[in-house]
């Protein structure tokens, strides 16, 4: 009986003339920063990442015109925090890579050549590669709780079929379920992607 369901999800997909499979790369810049910059009474927080993101895409067409969509995205992660005291200013440099792994459902409007899509799902994040000053702040605003979590997207785009690719360009907005750093993290991403699969 699965074998039979895998066919005919197979000849359905099939029929509408596209692959069951699509690989790519999506790239884009994030409207907000990793960290909110603040001063919590001494230190001063200030994000320093690069606001980019880019990694590869893996795509599954199914029936309806539903697919799933698994990306690997990189993108760096940094901030300084200053403390100052009568003596001294102290600063601290934290510098990371954060890798993200969205799992997206999303559907397909049935219009030519133009085709719009709505996207939900899951992104699980992780932080890489941190740099020691990560664990100097050991108190307050600032200090490393986690170093993966778990979060909610939403997002919505385009698909533009061309000879041998697609196009896609798309909005996507990200809740994460925990911070990573102690009052500094900005738990709300939204950013724009663009992405070629073939």
């Amino acid at each position: 009986m699965r074998k039979l369901l895998a066919l005919g999800a197979f000849c359905a997909i099939s029929a509408s003339g596209q692959s069951l499979f699509s690989i790519g790369v999506i790239g884009g810049a994030p409207f907000t920063d990793v960290v909110t910059a603040t001063n919590q009474n001494n230190p001063a927080f200030v994000s320093k990442s690069t606001n980019f993101t880019v990694g590869p895409s893996f795509q599954v067409n199914l029936p309806l015109s539903f697919r799933i969509e698994v990306d690997a995205l990189y993108r760096p992660y940094g901030f300084t925090a200053s403390a100052s005291n009568p003596a001294a200013i102290t600063t601290y440099n934290v510098n990371g890579n954060e890798w993200s792994f969205p799992v997206l459902a999303q559907y397909r409007f049935k219009t030519h050549v133009v085709k719009p899509f709505m996207e939900v799902g899951v992104s699980f994040d992780h932080l890489s590669n941190l740099s020691t000053a990560a664990n100097d702040i050991t108190s307050g605003p600032g200090t490393l709780i986690h170093q993966t979590n778990a979060g909610v997207v939403l997002g919505g785009g385009v698909d533009v079929k061309i000879p041998f690719i697609r196009l896609s360009g798309e909005l996507r907005y990200t809740h994460q379920g925990s911070a990573y750093f102690e009052g500094i993290s900005n738990l709300n991403q939204a950013e724009v992607l663009v992405g070629v699969h073939f």
